[in-house]
């Protein structure tokens, strides 16, 4: 039986000093042994369940069967009693367990502990002893275990298996974080703010950022951390070392983590996805920098004029606008740039460079004119183009980076491939799509907690918020008028300026915005994607069908101020202010000027000037001819 053996290894080793072989790890050891180098989770809590688990301290004589103490039921129903002990010191040992005994002390830190093979291990976290070496790689470690665990990397061997998903791991710590992605168990929190963490050495990392306690230092720059493996990587820097090689292509890392994600540019593997639009990425860093585009959030702030970044880097770029920084320099020119991109641009005017193969391939003859190899009589306009090297040379709008510049030129040269099945609206990304999509979908998550108004997406949510809250925090320039939204804010400067970028090709009419833009295109095309779901009638713009709805269900959220009465539409409220409370009269004609409160009004009246010119030519056949002779 089990414990039988059990019972007959505790006689091979009697020794109270002995140092090899070492007792199994208790709790406090596991605490101190967390600050091993490279970020290794030592095998240390297999030890704790076989020390659980087994009334022996010959931890040598089972190490290589450690997947038997993983079922402590079967482990101590063969015995069915008390652990029993056949030296007496072996019973003192196990005793220490109950009393709390710890008569041996580190003569550096003054911890305690109750085996003096426990205390000489601990030394070896102050010397920076590694006795075990592994034969394969030459990586050496402080504890046996530990290089045991290690073994199984070179080996292949994974004893260790999740009964949930079946994933394999080579050590019985590593599965035991693994099984709490599947519970969910955060078992360990911080006294501070209240986190939760799946490991104690995670806990008590993240609570040195309260404590502002930084225990390692760097023995040549002095620099502190808070995380031994951290410093150990930034010794790197210094040294110069780089471990870890990738190999595919042979390039080093002074990090594991970097060369796992240098890994993922060899495979293509995108592990992260946007749970708003679906989109995937190689680095968990871009998926939370991306999620912001769709919460709003923006947490970087510039300490100049107040203004939000999403990404630190922007932030930082941004900056350089205040400061007058321009720390990128051209080495044959000595011209200066705030953006290393805008450097690299302008550097292949001397070059006479091309862009590389990808940018030619995607986007041909779309560069921008900087980088484009100057003549002999370069006017002022070269001198513009250098100034502005992310200037579209089709539509002439300047873009801030070289990657808004790439997106925007597939306007102009890429196809609309991705159809939405539910509108028709075609898109050129996939993840474009997938984020339209989020439109038709039923679900709302996100509620207003005033008026109980669902959302499909954050930042819409936060923008509705704003029209209770009555915060405009978009001013313009001009007049001084405030906006809920940064988008109509830009919408509006174009009064002030008569901007008008968008042209029909059908007509040649212009407009301020893409959405009068869109909704003009069906005047044309007859489209009328937005369907009533009372009449089955189609409108060509979803304000027209919203509008429409009310016919049916009887709705009149516009309420006048002065008299109560209600309207169905917000264009009849403005009337009927202007009409019976203000006596305002924006509408003049330009025939007669007389002035009139509403648009209907104005257009019912110029009736009354044609009428009198078909009268006065006697034909209306004649009458175009005068209007486009008086200019009318």
């Amino acid at each position: 039986p089990l414990v039988d053996l059990q019972q007959c290894d505790l006689g091979r080793n009697s020794s109270l000093d002995q140092e090899d072989p070492e007792p199994p790890l208790i709790k406090e050891e596991l605490e101190d042994l967390c600050t091993r180098q490279d970020g290794e989770q030592l095998a240390l809590e297999q030890e704790t369940e076989a020390f659980k688990l087994k009334p022996t301290y010959d931890a040598s004589k089972h190490s290589e069967d450690e997947t038997s103490f993983l079922d402590p039921d079967q482990t101590w129903s063969a015995a069915g009693r008390e652990p029993l002990f056949t030296i007496r010191t072996d019973l003192t040992l196990h005793m220490k367990i109950h009393t709390g005994e710890k008569p041996y002390r580190c003569k550096y830190c003054k911890k305690e502990f109750a085996f003096s093979s426990s205390v000489a291990r601990h030394l070896r976290v102050h010397t920076g002893e590694k006795p075990y070496e592994c034969q394969f790689c030459g990586k050496r470690f402080n504890v046996s275990t530990t290089l045991k665990v290690h073994y199984r990397i070179h080996t292949g061997e994974k004893p260790y298996k999740c009964k949930t998903c079946e994933r394999e791991f080579h050590d019985f710590f590593k599965l035991k974080l693994h099984v709490r992605t599947h519970s969910g168990e955060k078992c360990f929190k911080c006294d501070t703010c209240g986190k939760g963490f799946t490991q104690k050495a995670r806990m008590k990392k993240h609570m040195m950022t309260h404590t502002g306690v930084k225990p390692f230092k760097c023995k040549v720059c002095g620099k502190q951390f808070n995380c031994q493996s951290n410093c150990v990587t930034h010794t790197r820097t210094h040294t110069g070392e780089k471990p870890h090689a990738c190999v595919t292509c042979g390039k080093s890392f002074s990090r594991g983590t970097d060369l796992k994600r240098h890994n993922r540019t060899h495979t293509g593997e995108k592990p992260y996805s946007c749970v708003h639009c679906g989109k995937e990425f190689s680095y968990h860093s871009s998926l939370t920098d991306h999620v912001r585009v769709h919460t709003g959030e923006k947490p970087y702030n510039c300490i100049w004029c107040g203004k939000g970044f999403a990404v630190s880097t922007t932030l930082k770029i941004h900056t350089r606008v205040h400061t007058g920084e321009k720390p990128y320099k051209c080495d044959i020119c000595g011209k200066n740039f705030a953006q290393n991109t805008g450097l690299r641009l302008h550097r292949k005017i001397h070059t006479s460079e091309k862009l590389d193969n990808e940018s030619t391939a995607s986007y041909r003859n779309t560069s921008p004119p900087s980088n484009r190899k100057k003549s002999g009589n370069s006017s002022g306009g070269s001198a513009q183009d250098e100034d502005n090297p992310f200037k579209c040379d089709r539509c002439g709008k300047v873009m801030t980076n070289f990657k808004n510049y790439k997106f925007h030129m597939k306007s102009h040269t890429v196809e609309k491939r991705y159809k939405c099945d539910t509108c028709g609206k075609m898109f050129r990304e996939s993840w474009d799509l997938n984020k339209h999509l989020v439109i038709h979908s039923v679900d709302k998550p996100f509620k207003c907690k005033v008026c109980g108004n669902g959302f499909n997406r954050r930042y819409n949510l936060d923008l509705h918020v704003r029209v209770h809250t009555g915060e405009k925090p978009y001013k313009c320039d001009t007049c001084d008028k405030s906006f809920s939204s940064l988008v109509n804010m830009k919408k509006h400067k174009r009064i002030h300026t008569g901007e008008k970028p968008y042209t029909c090709s059908d007509c040649g009419k212009e407009f301020a915005d893409s959405s009068s833009f869109k909704n003009h295109l069906r005047v044309h095309s007859g489209e009328k994607p937005f369907k009533c779901s009372f009449c089955k009638k189609r409108f060509a713009t979803r304000t027209t069908l919203k509008r429409h709805n009310r016919t049916h269900t009887g709705e009149k959220p516009y309420k006048c101020d002065v008299c109560d009465k209600v309207f169905g539409h917000r264009t009849d409220l403005k009337g009927h202010m202007r009409t019976m409370h203000t006596g305002e009269t924006p509408y003049k004609c330009s025939s007669c000027g007389e002035q009139f409160s509403t648009w209907s009004k104005l257009n019912k009246h110029k009736r009354v000037h044609t009428s009198d010119e078909e009268n006065s030519f006697g034909c209306a056949s004649s009458l175009p001819a005068h209007r486009k002779h008086t200019g009318l």
